[in-house]
């Protein structure tokens, strides 16, 4: 699979949540995102 790169712009204290949870839970930022995308998508790849 091919991966693009992209930007974002978000809300900074959510950000600063986003990038807390991820660390706890061990991932980076982009694998959270895309796994949540592809859950909002209904993807199941």
């Amino acid at each position: 699979m091919v991966r693009k790169t992209t930007s974002l712009k978000i809300d900074e204290d959510l950000w600063k949540e986003v990038k807390i949870h991820c660390i706890k839970e061990g991932r980076e930022i982009s694998e959270f995102l895309e796994e949540l995308i592809k859950k909002t998508l209904g993807v199941k790849r």
